[in-house]
Order: structure tokens, then C-alpha cells, then sequence
């Protein structure tokens, strides 16, 4: 029987990185406000180097939403500090929702969010943008594994 090599920690932190993001969720101040962000860190080789993210939901500010978004981003755990110096928003958003979807297969490239007036269309256009990334024999795999709605209409 063939011993299986380790995973390295920065690829074993990208399906890491959905449930951090989901337990996030716990964290965020009250349903008045509605101004979100996300923040990611994708390296070059998201297959060798990992993903960071951040999200932030329902602040009062846009300001506020993008300043915590970067700051989970660059604090995250599961990934190396060079893939956290990466950290930048890529969305900025009021009442929508956010969808994230990746390959859960370690060591793939297989990766895509959006945000999107409504949960289905999120998700949907997040599982389009990992099956793009993920490339033909990967796409399949893609799966949903985080949506959350900011200031629910």
C-alpha cells in the first residue's frame, strides 16, 4: 500500500477557506445597514500557493464593509503570507448577494464568485466563473460552498 504524501497547507487552505468564510457570517453587526465587500489573495498558481478571502456584510459603510473585508482577507489562516499580501476588493456591493464556488479537489485551479441581485443568479454565475477556471476535466466538481445576502430587500 503506496503512502499518500501530506497536502501542503497553503492547497488544504482553500477548502478551508469556504467554511472560514461561512463562520464569518456570525460575526456581522445587525440587518439595517447594507453596504458589503470582498476581498481575495489569488496568486498566480491558486493550485500551489492557495486563496485568502474576506467578506464583510450589512455595515453602515462601504468604507467600513472594504476595511474588515481586507483585514479577514489578510488574517487568514489557511493560506501563506505571500498569498495574503495579495489581498485586494474585488467587489463592492449594497443589497445583493454574494456567492462563492471552487473545486474542492486539493490542488486545483477551480474558482469563482459573484455578486448578483438575488441568490440564483449569484450562484449561478459564480459556478460559471469556477467552471471556466477549473478547465475541462475539473469543471464538474465546482461547487457552491458559500452565499450570503447583504441587507435582504
Amino acid at each position: 500500500m503506496a503512502l499518500k504524501a501530506a497536502k501542503p497547507p497553503c492547497v488544504r487552505g482553500r477548502l478551508v477557506s469556504a467554511a472560514a468564510l461561512i463562520c464569518c457570517a456570525a460575526l456581522l453587526p445587525g440587518r439595517g445597514s447594507a453596504e458589503g465587500a470582498l476581498a481575495v489573495g489569488q496568486p498566480a498558481d491558486v493550485a500551489k500557493q492557495g486563496l485568502a478571502m474576506g467578506y464583510a456584510l450589512n455595515y453602515e459603510t462601504t468604507e467600513k464593509a472594504q476595511e474588515l473585508a481586507l483585514k479577514r482577507c489578510r488574517e487568514f489562516q489557511d493560506a501563506p503570507q505571500a498569498t495574503r499580501d495579495l489581498c485586494r476588493i474585488v467587489e463592492k456591493f449594497s443589497k445583493r448577494c454574494l456567492a462563492v464556488a471552487l473545486d474542492p479537489q486539493f490542488g486545483t485551479t477551480g474558482l469563482g464568485w459573484s455578486v448578483a441581485k438575488n441568490q440564483e443568479v449569484a450562484e449561478d454565475l459564480a459556478m460559471e466563473k469556477c467552471s471556466d477556471s477549473a478547465g475541462r476535466k475539473r469543471r464538474e466538481f465546482c461547487r457552491v460552498t458559500l452565499t450570503t445576502c447583504d441587507g435582504r430587500k
